[in-house]
């Protein structure tokens, strides 16, 4: 794999993603809607998206290439679109970034190192084919390679930009293939410190392995969850009944009987409630 460029920000709160509220306007009635997750640096996040026109718009959305209905996202804090645009790279995003699949090989990978600013000579894209084991591809069209293969170049060639900090991957799963393959790349990417966002549809998020990536943990927003490990939750321990005290022994002579009184009742002990749920709701998405 080929090394992403250095001089980027190590301060992960510089690169944390946040989607807050946010809904895109379509032809009669929003492309997504009510839209809010984080998306910290060093870890691969998964947004369940309703696939097709959803996955696009949520994926412009994120980069700064639309207006929001409503709502609001920032890189690092700063919510300017510039800045959005300048920091996120939109990985395979149908009609937007994604290659046409009769492209050749090489000619894919010669404008993904021109738009990431790096030598995109004959020779340099020979190079960069060879140290991925496709020197004898180089000719054939984009669509003959395994889809897994194909999505995790785009995601490689997308993080080589000096100025990215964000990778945006929408829809890889329309491709079927080799989930794996990609899933690796991400996970890669995201140990090397960039913020990487999976728009994919919720049947696939609640399949895809845990994130092997170390990183602080991030509250749970709705619809996006990290893939990180769950934390262990410790046992309960139940306290030990508290022993019965021994009788007092009865005495020779029997006291004069007076009336009983009614015991006071000690107040029982608290129960402690239930811990909220914190299980992540998904908001409504609607298609165009």
């Amino acid at each position: 794999m080929t090394t992403p460029s250095s001089g980027r920000p190590t301060d992960p709160d510089q690169r944390t993603v946040v989607v807050d509220d946010v809904s895109v306007a379509g032809t009669h009635e929003p492309f997504v809607e009510h839209v809010s997750f984080t998306a910290p640096g060093g870890v691969v996040t998964f947004v369940p998206t309703d696939p097709g026109i959803p996955q696009v718009a949520l994926a412009l959305a994120i980069g700064g290439r639309v207006a929001l209905l409503r709502g609001r996202v920032s890189i690092g804090g700063v919510p300017e679109r510039a800045e959005l645009q300048l920091r996120t790279r939109l990985v395979d995003v149908a009609d937007v970034t994604a290659p046409e699949d009769s492209l050749a090989v090489q000619a894919v990978v010669q404008e993904e190192l021109a738009l990431a600013e790096r030598p995109a000579s004959r020779s340099a894209v020979a190079t960069f084919l060879s140290e991925h084991d496709l020197a004898d591809r180089s000719g054939v069209p984009w669509e003959q390679l395994p889809a897994g293969v194909r999505t995790s170049l785009l995601l490689e060639l997308g993080a080589l930009h000096p100025h990215v900090r964000v990778l945006v991957l929408a829809g890889a799963e329309r491709h079927g293939g080799d989930h794996g393959v990609w899933l690796e790349t991400c996970h890669w990417l995201a140990r090397e410190g960039f913020a990487v966002i999976v728009l994919t549809t919720a049947a696939l998020a609640s399949t895809l392995p845990p994130d092997e990536v170390e990183a602080e943990p991030a509250p749970q927003p709705a619809l996006a969850f990290t893939s990180q490990p769950d934390p262990e939750t410790e046992p309960e321990t139940v306290p030990e009944p508290e022993p019965e005290p021994e009788p007092e022994p009865e005495s020779e002579t029997e006291p004069e009987s007076e009336p009983e009184s009614e015991p006071e009742t000690e107040p029982g002990p608290e129960t402690a409630p239930d811990p909220k749920d914190t299980t992540a709701t998904t908001p409504k998405e609607s298609s165009a």
